[in-house]
């Protein structure tokens, strides 16, 4: 069913209703119950022809007046608000085109409602982990928080390697890396998700603004030393902590408060159990390495003996190149016309439709 090859689809016409059971319908998605919620909108669970899928309800109004000023890499200030990410993000997200990147299929955005839609592709065993607070420690959902055996962990983190190997190829950094924003399929399949903080770069991959999440910040992001630092080795710093959180569920440093996480950060040391696999000790050393400049790069991960052990080698891959202009990042949910969707569905729903703010959403 799910084709990688097709581009997202841009729909700019939208109907609310109820089905017979009472379902919300946006256009011709079923919404059956709410699956997740992130910062920017809730993630419901939908149908159509038989199939799921995930939707991500976006208030374009509320994110509006969110609003955010920084400084770019030439050192201009730019004021931001909550919107832009997600424009930004559906502008990468309709040019990625990987097996392990989750696949954008539809956006819905209608000028007069206060809603868009981002209809995704289902994962459905959800995130590879999830955090406990209380604790101090992860767990899987997935399979009740058991332990998981080393050879699916090879195969999650072969998958997340190769997804993020796509990224970098393409120039672009995702700056969130963390289990949370890893899905799984019902065949193990991993998709790497959520590019609102992901960042296309041209030439040199320096950054100057830390975003992300402070548990997944490298040691170079923590201190107060010279500014700027790798995207890339920034990103395998957070494959690193991701590959440890398999293994042990927890993170390899104490996190009981924010105050303290970037100093623990810049002052662990990894620690392993007794008789612990030397090949993935390694693996793990060199992706956490503190200093980025001898960090593990992305082509020495794909021909790791622990990561290749009783698989097919991996080796670095060639991809048809995309370009993801400024233009294509200002108008990425520009509307189209689609009068053919407004008639069918007008018909289908005269007598139930309901004014465009779809509160029955909320």
């Amino acid at each position: 069913m799910e084709d990688d090859l097709k581009s997202p689809i841009i729909t700019s016409n939208l109907i609310v209703g109820l089905d017979k059971d009472g379902n919300t319908m946006v256009n011709q998605y079923t919404i059956l119950r709410k699956i997740g919620e992130g910062s920017y909108g809730k993630v419901k669970l939908c149908t159509h022809g038989g199939h799921y899928f995930a939707v991500k309800v976006i208030n374009k109004a509320l994110l509006r007046k969110k609003r955010e000023i920084h400084r770019n890499n030439e050192g201009k200030v730019i004021i931001r608000n909550a919107l832009d990410d997600i424009v930004h993000e559906i502008a990468i997200m309709k040019k990625l085109k990987h097996q392990n990147i989750v696949k954008l299929r539809e956006v819905i955005d209608d000028e007069e409602s206060d809603k868009l839609y981002m209809i995704m592709v289902y994962c459905q065993k959800g995130s590879l982990l999830e955090w406990d607070d209380d604790s101090q420690s992860f767990y899987s959902p997935w399979n009740n928080n058991a332990d998981i055996p080393e050879n699916l962990i090879r195969k999650i983190f072969r998958d997340t390697v190769c997804g993020l190997e796509y990224l970098h190829y393409h120039n672009i950094i995702h700056r969130d890396l963390k289990p949370q924003n890893i899905m799984l399929t019902d065949r193990w399949q991993v998709k790497i998700a959520d590019f609102g903080q992901s960042t296309i770069f041209e030439g040199n991959d320096r950054q100057s603004k830390t975003i992300g999440t402070f548990h997944f910040f490298p040691p170079e992001c923590c201190g107060s030393g010279p500014r700027g630092f790798s995207g890339k080795a920034a990103d395998i710093w957070a494959l690193g902590i991701i590959l440890y959180a398999l293994v042990y569920k927890k993170l390899p440093f104490q996190a009981d408060s924010v105050a303290d996480i970037f100093e623990n950060i810049l002052s662990f040391r990894l620690e392993f159990n007794p008789h612990f696999d030397d090949e993935l000790e390694n693996l793990l050393r060199r992706l956490l390495d503190k200093n980025p400049e001898t960090r593990i790069k992305l082509f020495e991960v794909l021909q790791d003996p622990w990561l290749n052990r009783n698989s097919f080698p991996l080796s670095p891959t060639r991809y048809e190149e995309i370009v993801i202009t400024n233009e294509e990042l200002s108008h990425a949910v520009k509307s189209i016309a689609n009068v053919a969707l407004a008639k069918l569905y007008g018909r289908k729903w005269k007598s139930m439709s309901i004014p465009k703010n779809d509160k029955i959403l909320e």
